[in-house]
Formats: C-alpha cells, sequence, structure tokens
C-alpha cells in the first residue's frame, strides 16, 4: 500500500527500495511481487561482518556501555552476532543454489567490481532493468566510476576486537566465497540469462 502511493506521488511507474534483510526471505518476496527485481550486492565477509558488528556495537555502547559489559557478555553477545552473519550469508546461499530463487530475476552485484569497473557493471545492470543507457546517464556513470577507482576506504577493522581472524571468517563463509566471489578472472558473464525474461 505505501510502495503504490509512493508512485503516485511521484508520477512513477517503479518503486526503488534497499531492503538490508531481503536475502533471507528472497523467494518469498519475489513470489508476492511477481514484478520485482533484485540487484543483490555481494561483498567480502571481511569486510561485511565487522563493519555490520562495529556498526551495532557502536550504538550499543551508547545506549548500554556495551565495552564496559563483563566480558563473558561481550564474549557471547560478538559470539552470536557473528554467527547470525554466517546464517544470513548461508540461508541465501542455499535458496540460489538449490533453484528457490528465480536467477532470471536477480542480478549479483559483486562489490569489488562495480569498484572497479563501474560502467560495465552498471551497462550490466541497466540491461537487466530494461533501463536505457542514455548519454547523460552514461556521462554520470563514467564520472562515477573514475571517482570510485581513487576511492579508498579508510576504515580499518581490527578483527581480534571481535574475537575473530581472517583464516576463521575465510573458512566458514567458503561456500559463499565459492559461489559469489571468485576471483574476478573468471568472471565472463552476467549473474542471469540475458536471454531470459527478466521482467
Amino acid at each position: 500500500s505505501l510502495w503504490r502511493r509512493s508512485l503516485v506521488l511521484h508520477k512513477a511507474d517503479r518503486n526503488i527500495a534497499k531492503l538490508f534483510s531481503l536475502s533471507i526471505r528472497l523467494p518469498k518476496f519475489l513470489e508476492r511481487f511477481p514484478e520485482a527485481q533484485i540487484l543483490y550486492m555481494a561483498r567480502d565477509p571481511l569486510s561485511v561482518i565487522p563493519s555490520s558488528m562495529s556498526l551495532v556495537i557502536g550504538v550499543l555502547d551508547k545506549a548500554f556501555g556495551f565495552w564496559s559489559k563483563p566480558e563473558p557478555v561481550r564474549r557471547r553477545w560478538l559470539d552470536r552476532m557473528y554467527k547470525a552473519w554466517i546464517l544470513l550469508f548461508q540461508k541465501f546461499y542455499e535458496d540460489w543454489t538449490t533453484g528457490v530463487i528465480d536467477k532470471r530475476r536477480v542480478y549479483i552485484v559483486r562489490y569489488d567490481r562495480m569498484m572497479a569497473d563501474f560502467e560495465s557493471v552498471m551497462s550490466e545492470i541497466c540491461d537487466f532493468l530494461g533501463h536505457e543507457m542514455t548519454p547523460q546517464l552514461k556521462a554520470n556513470v563514467h564520472a562515477r566510476g573514475e571517482k570510485q577507482r581513487k576511492y579508498e576506504s579508510e576504515h580499518k577493522y581490527n578483527l581480534e576486537k571481535y574475537g575473530l581472524t581472517e583464516e576463521q571468517i575465510r573458512r566458514d563463509c567458503a561456500f559463499y566465497y565459492d559461489t559469489f566471489l571468485p576471483p574476478l578472472g573468471e568472471i565472463n558473464k552476467p549473474s542471469w540469462p540475458v536471454n531470459g525474461s527478466s521482467k
């Protein structure tokens, strides 16, 4: 109902929403909204997990003094938060690999590829969505691509602070790396059937 109101208000024919929790209920969402198309961001768990934990802990620390809690309490929470993230990755992976998700309606956007080759990724996204790549949009995309190739994140996370190691994350998320984040040299085609019905 809210999305229909938004279309009327903005005199538009398409809603665009950033839905963080969609990956764990994507099959039901696609069933409920048969015209929906999904852009799924696949990003390195080594970046996603500590970044997300830092964000949530920042809120908890201001509200409840998280870092002043007894070590066993902090450790229990960190362990549960970490396992929850693994489950989020695993749920999408299982739905994707077992055919529960209609892959014709989902485009996997690799974060690392988007940062390195923004123009090609945006061209593929426009093809997937059936959106015209106008000269003005192409110029904007090129300008953004140039800027992103020079971007370096200032955020550095100490995994040890969260009781984690790189080896642990790579081991626990091996299924995700193998399926969605293989070496970039192995990526040679879009993540959806180009000749399939994607609209």
